[in-house]
């Protein structure tokens, strides 16, 4: 990888941007049927500990170079879904 121009690079970030919008959207429809599960039984959007434990083992799966940008990441994922689900209600 380290041979490649910027142009193959951005290439590159492109078909990932691609690879994670798809991603994202499957995620987001999940959290659709999350949604209609939680309301049916009367539970509440937020589940601290179930979050806890996703950026715990986003912490502990990073390296520590990368690790504050990916706990963000999820953490601003993650508040997506919350405000999505809270829409549905």
């Amino acid at each position: 990888m380290d041979n490649l121009n910027l142009e193959e690079m951005r290439k590159e970030i492109s078909a990932i941007n691609d690879e994670m919008l798809a991603l994202f959207v499957k995620r987001m429809e999940l959290s659709s049927q999350v949604a209609a599960y939680k309301i049916a039984n009367g539970l509440p959007t937020l589940d601290r500990k179930r979050e806890e434990a996703i950026l715990q083992k986003v912490a502990d799966n990073t390296s520590e170079e990368f690790r504050q940008y990916a706990l963000e990441f999820f953490r601003n994922m993650m508040d997506l879904s919350k405000q999505y689900q809270e829409t549905l209600r």
